[in-house]
């Protein structure tokens, strides 16, 4: 696969359900994505959303070193089972400069254990989405009902190469491809709302609503 407009790199170790399931969003995001994991099987299913694969035991010194984890914007250390393996890459990780590093956890000691050798953030999985499901049966908002649709979603895009120095209006992206545009982040100023003449650079980034994918 190509590299992305993007630009931005990231790494995901470990390819359980957790680091496929980041991959798999990771890649309509438009980023350059590293999939490393010791099972070819799993290898191959992500060889669909990554950029690049790598096969490698995460709980090997000399194996992690060759990834240069240095060069990347962000690391997920999805391993969850083998903490020993998920602490180890984690200090080798911030050892050669990684900016930030993302380490799943599976219980709150392992996460005090993690941030203190160095982890930028610590995920629990399941806290989280016990947390999400609470919050959503106590008060419903229009962000849980998205998360949870089977047709709709909001994410964020590059602009299509005919929509550049064109106005939406003018690339009729609401009729043409389905997709209506709510933000645009231009470095760092944000346009809301967003008039039908602002005119499209290559720079931008959109945060878009439109209907998913039917598989």
């Amino acid at each position: 696969m190509a590299n992305k407009k993007n630009n931005k790199n990231f790494a995901v170790l470990g390819l359980g359900h957790f680091g496929m399931s980041i991959i798999q969003t990771l890649s309509e995001l438009d980023v350059n994505i590293l999939a490393c994991d010791r099972d070819e099987a799993k290898l191959q299913l992500a060889t669909e959303y990554a950029t690049h694969v790598v096969r490698a035991d995460i709980a090997d010194e000399n194996a992690l070193a060759r990834l240069g984890l240095g060069n990347f914007d962000v690391i997920v250390l999805a391993v969850g089972k083998d903490f020993e393996a998920s602490q180890i890459a984690t200090m080798i990780a911030k050892e050669n400069g990684a900016k930030h590093v993302i380490v799943k956890a599976r219980n709150l000691r392992q996460k005090k254990i993690l941030e203190s050798i160095g982890a930028d953030e610590v995920i629990l999985p399941e806290h989280k989405i016990g947390a999400k499901l609470a919050r959503r049966l106590a008060s419903p908002n229009i962000m849980d009902i998205l998360d949870d649709s089977d047709f709709y979603t909001i994410t964020e895009m590059h602009p299509m190469d005919e929509w550049l120095n064109q106005t939406i209006q003018e690339s009729d992206i609401r009729h043409k491809y389905n997709i209506t545009v709510l933000a645009i982040r231009r470095g760092d100023k944000f346009i809301i709302p967003v008039s039908p003449t602002e005119v499209l650079t290559e720079q931008d980034v959109l945060l878009v609503f439109s209907e998913k994918k039917r598989k």
